[in-house]
């Protein structure tokens, strides 16, 4: 045996989404233009902000010149450059800044000055530090509402910056010096009585100079240890420099050019070069272009000749520096080793054991003068160095103040509100769709109720016999009237009951116009309004409710006396009554025994016999009329109750004993769910009449002939 299928549930398709988005475009439209109107009107009465950028250039501390030394290449320090970021936004520099510009008042507009704390806050919160990846350039951006006070600020605060920066460096620098002019003060003490047992010692122990005074007191090991290192230097420089002069010498002028930039570090002769170089190849470029003696040609060779004789001169003076270097060299090392020899023969008579103490106290002596002498020197370089002016803020580009403002800004904030509200509305859209459990498709009512569709009504259906419907609607009525005759068997009902599980769903409308299109297709059709309390049917045929099916089944009426005809040929009614408009004991009327005979007597003598009732779900008469006709169909409207009630309608037909053959969905929109579209689109596109305007736009009513015919 074949294991039962289990119904699957359908995925959810990108057009499942845009459906959503279509059915509930006023939600999104609604909420878009709110949000976006919101968001306008916020941004037009902000207060306008202004801002104004500064942008300094940040170094190490360093004199603009090098006075003693070369000053080493300054490299990229990110950790540097982070401290100063955070040093222009301290108090430090911004409450220079509130004083000199009076921002406690400004910022006070006319009252009580602000506190200096909140001053400062304010200012700050305006205040945006920018670093550039990869440089020392920091930019300084303010916002205010002033653009002229926006423009002060941030060059304030540059000034103030650059100014700290200056008094910070020589405030240190002042007190270094004073600090090494003490010591220099302790120091030359010491060297006065280094210097004056020195000489205590000498006369003492008479020990014998060579040359002056300050030469004998430098007799000393390391004085000749140094000596013989200077010359052993001296004589390998005088060597290297007569080896690389004699190499350079053997080559021809071609060899030299090429080899000279890699024996000496000289801009000029590297330039020319390059200069030379390039003019060679422009002139091998201008040969294949044109002859030798094109105007173009002529002026590269010149150039040529020109920068080739520039170079020339530039190695020929370049190798007699180098001849000069050489004996000067050479002069050095002959002038170290007499000065060697001389210091040996004189360190010999101060060598013994009896002079070791003036070789200690000359040690002494030697040692607190280089101390003495570097003290000397460092308070100079530094006095020197401090008056060098130096620039370790540059103000690369100065604030202006600006002439449009920047906050708020009423595009991007428009655009961005339109995008959110955008955002909102669909998901709100969404919201509601999923909080609504209406039928909205036609596979909602086949996977909830377990019921086949026989028609789909678009909306704006009005009654076929006053020719307010279209041709789509005609088709969809007469389709619906085809798939009842296929859902029944012996080529369709003879009694059947038209229901609804709430008011307003369009089932009176549904089955006035389905007796119409039964009519027009030949049959005999009946129309019984069974509803006793809120009769309709009547109003759509134009026929009066004064007597009707209440006053047969209190007795007082026969059966062909309830029976009117309508100005529809071929359609008959039986009314509700006037008797029963309203009664209480509609159910007791309706279940009685003379009900039964009515409808077994009508569908002896009309081809389909129609009956209306109340709503399934108001009242049990539709139950029980259900029960009694035997066939009965179901009338949805699109988007209109909860799914649960149609659903809860069927289980009380059932429940009753009814049998459904199937649901109408009414009043559907068919921009909303493209299955219902194109469902109508292939109908309109067959009945659509002989030069007529697309579907559902034809002038004129609906005439006669198109209601007539077999279908």
């Amino acid at each position: 045996m074949e294991p039962t299928r289990q119904p699957q549930e359908s995925r959810l398709h990108f057009l499942d989404y845009w459906r959503v988005i279509k059915t509930r475009w006023v939600i999104v439209f609604i909420i878009f233009l709110l949000v976006t109107v919101v968001v306008t009107i916020v941004t037009l009465v902000q207060p306008k902000i202004y801002m104004a950028a500064a942008r300094i250039e940040v170094e190490r501390e360093r004199p603009s010149v090098a006075v003693f030394s070369q000053e080493p290449y300054a490299t990229y320090d990110p950790f540097f450059l982070q401290t100063q970021y955070e040093i222009i936004q301290s108090k430090q520099v911004l409450h220079p800044v509130i004083d000199r510009l009076k921002l406690r008042e400004s910022y006070a507009k006319g009252g009580q000055p602000l506190d200096p704390d909140l001053a400062f806050r304010r200012l700050k919160s305006s205040l945006s530090v920018r670093r550039f990846r990869d440089t020392s350039l920091i930019e300084i951006s303010v916002f205010d509402q002033d653009r002229v006070r926006t423009a002060d600020i941030a060059n304030t605060i540059a000034d103030e910056f650059k100014k700290l920066r200056l008094e910070e460096k020589r405030r240190e620098s002042l007190k270094g010096i004073d600090k090494l002019r003490e010591e220099l003060v302790l120091q030359q003490e010491k060297v006065r009585l280094a210097q004056e047992k020195v000489e205590r010692l000498r006369k003492e122990l008479n020990v014998p100079v060579f040359g002056s005074f300050q030469n004998a007191i430098k007799l000393t090991d390391q004085t000749l240890q140094q000596l013989e290192q200077q010359l052993n230097l001296a004589r390998v420089d005088a060597v290297t420099r007569e080896v690389k002069l004699k190499e350079l010498k053997k080559l021809d002028s071609k060899q030299l050019r090429n080899t000279i930039a890699t024996v000496i570090s000289d801009p000029n002769v590297q330039q020319l070069l390059q200069d030379v170089t390039r003019a060679e190849l422009r002139l091998e470029e201008l040969k294949e272009d044109f002859g030798p003696e094109h105007p173009n040609v002529l002026t590269a060779v010149s150039s040529v000749n020109k920068l080739q004789e520039q170079l020339d001169a530039r190695l020929e003076g370049i190798m007699r520096g180098l001849e000069v270097e050489y004996q000067v060299s050479e002069a050095r090392a002959s002038e170290l080793q007499r000065k060697l020899d001389e210091a040996k023969a004189s360190s010999l008579s101060v060598e013994g054991e009896k002079y070791l103490p003036f070789n200690n106290a000359q040690r002494a002596e030697e040692l607190e003068t280089k101390l003495y002498e570097l003290l000397k020197q460092r308070i100079a370089q530094t006095s020197i160095e401090l008056e060098v002016p130096r620039s370790p803020v540059q103000v690369r580009d100065r604030a202006e103040p600006p002439m449009f403002y920047v906050k708020p800004n009423i595009a991007l904030n428009i655009t961005l509100g339109g995008v959110v509200g955008l955002v909102l509305g669909v998901v709100f859209a969404f919201f509601f769709e999923f909080l609504d459990t209406s039928v909205k498709k036609m596979e909602d009512v086949e996977r909830y109720l377990g019921l086949p569709v026989l028609g789909v009504i678009a909306q704006r259906a009005g009654l076929l016999s006053r020719g307010d419907a279209g041709m789509a609607h005609i088709e969809a009525y007469r389709m619906l009237r085809t798939n009842i005759e296929f859902a029944t068997v012996a080529g369709g009902p003879r009694s059947l009951c038209v229901l609804s599980a709430g008011a307003g769903e369009g089932k009176s409308l549904t089955l006035a116009n389905l007796a119409i299109v039964y009519a027009q297709h030949g049959s005999r059709v009946l129309v019984v309004d069974s509803d006793l309390r809120w009769p309709s049917v009547h109003k759509y045929l134009d026929v009066t409710n004064d007597v009707g099916l209440a006053e047969y089944l209190a007795g007082t009426k026969s059966v062909d006396e309830i029976i009117k005809r309508t100005s529809t040929a071929n359609v008959s009614i039986i009314t509700s009554g006037g008797a029963g408009a309203g009664t209480k004991s509609a159910l007791p009327m309706l279940t009685s025994s003379r009900m039964q005979q009515l409808i077994t007597d009508v569908a002896q003598r009309f081809d389909v016999v129609l009956y209306d009732t109340p709503p399934i779900l108001g009242v049990s008469d539709a139950a029980v009329t259900a029960r009694e006709v035997g066939a009965a169909i179901l009338v949805i409207q699109h988007r209109r109750y909860p799914r649960n009630m149609s659903l809860r309608a069927k289980q009380i037909i059932e429940n009753a004993g009814g049998k459904l053959l199937g649901v109408v969905v009414n009043n559907v929109h068919l921009g909303q769910d493209e299955t219902y579209y194109y469902y109508h689109d292939q109908v309109e596109h067959y009945v659509r009449p002989t030069g007529s305007g697309p579907a559902g736009k034809s002038k004129g009513k609906t005439d006669e002939i198109s209601l007539g015919g077999k279908y």
